[in-house]
């Protein structure tokens, strides 16, 4: 847990560093057009690549290190062959809806397309965190690093997106490098490759999945750029920062994933999970709501000042998303309910999203990004009820053993 993270928690930090040295430098309108560049970018990396990150980790867990090199080297062909397609279409996309800066919106683009070439799903296979902390982490957040001092010496956000684009190339490089040296120590062997479009046929299986959750996660700020541009500078940084702390969040619900199904009752350790996981979402809205005048202050550079009632959906928001998060991948995955997760994933989608235009209307940026809230607690709530249900019956364990 440590190490993840902290690869976590470096690469949070350094995105947010990012965002007031960006607004310092080319304003606030151009901040809006880098991170719609970034929303846009983030769907094109899930594309590029394809799925690894939900079927990698157990297929290289489980296999000898020839079988490893052949995943491997497949991952590079499929993630290569769609980097240039589909960053071109991603800046395509970026440039033709950003409202201003449209340079700036599609190099946002190119650059978190280049995340799909990410090789993290590799080390987690392998259990690797500190591994990946060098050869991964280190060089992105290096090349962040360097466009933030770059920027503050007085260069254009333009600047600082190459940085950073080049840091994400390095660590593809660097992790690439690594994983052949590493293979070939432990006897690895090279095999026939398949066809690309024999690749592209039968490895796709977590590329719907991810191309889901990314879209509804892209969805809102593409929405707000089309129906209330005067507004998405303040919902860009709003949505940024709810979501980079909730992702610095994720190791925990990953030490829960393994917890909960470990023992030999389950719905015990699911009921400790939920209790104690409600008591930390409220402990974290508190102290998100407590902070944010300051970060807000910090990360707008003194010109993007949200409202009182913002501040108070954003800390809602993490409180609640760390625990939709617990309860779908900690509780209903143990009980093989991914089926119900996916569902209520579904039903707040389609409560949220036809929500954000109309609250972009009707109160800007804060009315937006109430309609997201509205649509996590949809998703929420109907995963609660499943769980009650799961708790109080006779449901089966996946053993098939009946629990008590």
């Amino acid at each position: 847990m440590a190490g993840y993270a902290l690869s976590m928690l470096l690469l949070a930090i350094a995105s947010l560093v990012a965002i007031p040295a960006m607004i310092r430098a080319s304003g606030s309108v151009a901040w809006g057009s880098v991170a719609l560049g970034q929303a846009v970018g983030a769907l094109s990396a899930v594309a590029i690549a394809y799925g690894w990150s939900m079927s990698g980790p157990a297929r290289v867990a489980r296999s000898s290190a020839t079988l490893r090199l052949a995943e491997f080297r497949a991952s590079v062909k499929v993630r290569l062959s769609l980097l240039i397609p589909m960053a071109l279409l991603a800046a395509g996309v970026a440039a033709i809806m950003a409202p201003a800066r449209r340079d700036l919106a599609a190099l946002g683009a190119v650059t978190f397309a280049l995340v799909g070439l990410t090789s993290n799903w590799f080390f987690v296979g392998l259990a690797r965190p500190y591994i990946l902390l060098l050869v991964e982490t280190v060089p992105r957040v290096t090349g962040t690093a360097v466009g933030v001092v770059a920027m503050n010496l007085g260069q254009d956000a333009l600047v600082g997106l190459l940085c950073q684009a080049a840091g994400f190339v390095l660590a593809f490089v660097c992790s690439a490098t690594w994983v052949r040296a590493h293979l070939g120590s432990a006897g690895a062997r090279p095999t026939d490759e398949e066809r690309l479009m024999d690749l592209l046929r039968h490895r796709g299986d977590g590329l719907a999945v991810s191309m889901g959750t990314a879209a509804y996660i892209a969805s809102p700020l593409m929405i707000v750029t089309a129906v209330a541009p005067a507004s998405q500078p303040i919902f860009a940084l709003l949505d940024k920062v709810a979501r980079q702390i909730s992702v610095a969040l994720g190791p925990t619900v990953t030490v829960l994933q393994g917890w909960v199904p470990r023992a030999r009752d389950p719905r015990r350790r699911a009921r400790w999970a939920l209790g104690t996981g409600m008591l930390m979402a409220v402990a974290l809205s508190v102290a998100v709501l407590t902070v944010t005048p300051a970060l807000f202050e910090w990360l707008g550079a003194g010109s993007v000042q949200p409202s009182p009632t913002a501040r108070v959906i954003v800390a809602a928001f993490v409180g609640v998303n760390f625990l939709e998060s617990l309860v779908s991948k900690s509780i209903l995955a143990t009980f093989d309910r991914l089926g119900d997760a996916a569902r209520a994933t579904l039903v707040g989608a389609l409560i949220g999203l036809p929500l954000v235009p109309v609250g972009a209307l009707v109160a800007g940026a804060d009315g937006a990004l109430a309609a997201v809230l509205a649509g996590l607690v949809a998703r929420l709530v109907w995963e609660l009820f499943l769980v009650g249900r799961l708790l109080r019956g006779d449901t089966e364990c996946p053993s098939g053993e009946a629990v008590p």
